[in-house]
């Protein structure tokens, strides 16, 4: 991430592993990206209950991300 501050952050639990959602500060008119990190080490398989955490906290922080940024926000899972 930049050294400027985040537009928006959020951060949730997923089992003992703490998630981060990032949105960079963009100059208007250029597409953004957002970064999921996770402390300490990426799981390489989640548990059900994990995986519905993971989802769960997700979807909140984009939820959050849209109404406090104005966007519309589409999530397409394959």
């Amino acid at each position: 991430m930049s050294a400027e501050q985040p537009v928006f952050v959020r951060a949730w639990q997923v089992g003992p592993r703490r998630v981060t959602l990032t949105v960079p500060r963009l100059p208007d008119g250029k597409a953004g990206i957002l970064a999921i990190e996770w402390d300490g080490s990426v799981p390489h398989h989640m548990s059900g209950a994990e995986w519905q955490q993971y989802r769960a906290g997700r979807d909140a922080a984009i939820a959050d991300m849209s109404r406090e940024l104005g966007l519309n926000i589409a999530v397409v899972d394959a």
